[in-house]
């Protein structure tokens, strides 16, 4: 009778661990294709920039030559490439002027940054800047 008792325990115990183990690769797999999604992304906005290119000349600054204007492309960009629920994109100009940042970052339900991808894009990778 407690060999039975003892085989239960076991046969539980392991059980637990084993829907454990599965839950974490469950995990794992959902992070990967939402890394993945980032990456997609990124790919696409950096594409959508290579092929609109009289679009992104419209949106450089008045004040600096060959810069894009932030808010522009981020409008331009958000109108072009909607975002998955889950997903941010910021755009930021660099400090040393060679660019924007694009920012893309994977929220969980409470709004907290799983992951994150930064790309510098400049208008000069695109031939946009003339001399």
């Amino acid at each position: 009778m407690v060999s039975f008792v003892l085989v239960g325990i076991s046969s539980t115990a392991a059980l637990g661990v084993w829907n454990q183990a599965a839950a974490l690769v469950h995990d794992t797999a959902s992070m990967e294709r939402k890394a993945a999604d980032l990456e997609m992304l990124r790919l696409a906005t950096q594409r959508w920039l290579a092929q609109h290119p009289a679009n992104t000349v419209q949106r450089m600054t008045a004040v600096a030559p060959c810069q894009w204007d932030a808010v522009a492309v981020a409008a331009a960009a958000d109108a072009a490439l909607p975002l998955p629920k889950g997903i941010t994109r910021q755009w930021t100009q660099d400090s040393q002027l060679r660019g924007l940042w694009q920012q893309l970052a994977l929220l969980d339900d409470d709004g907290s940054v799983l992951m994150q991808r930064r790309q510098l894009l400049s208008p000069a990778a695109f031939g946009l800047c003339r001399p």
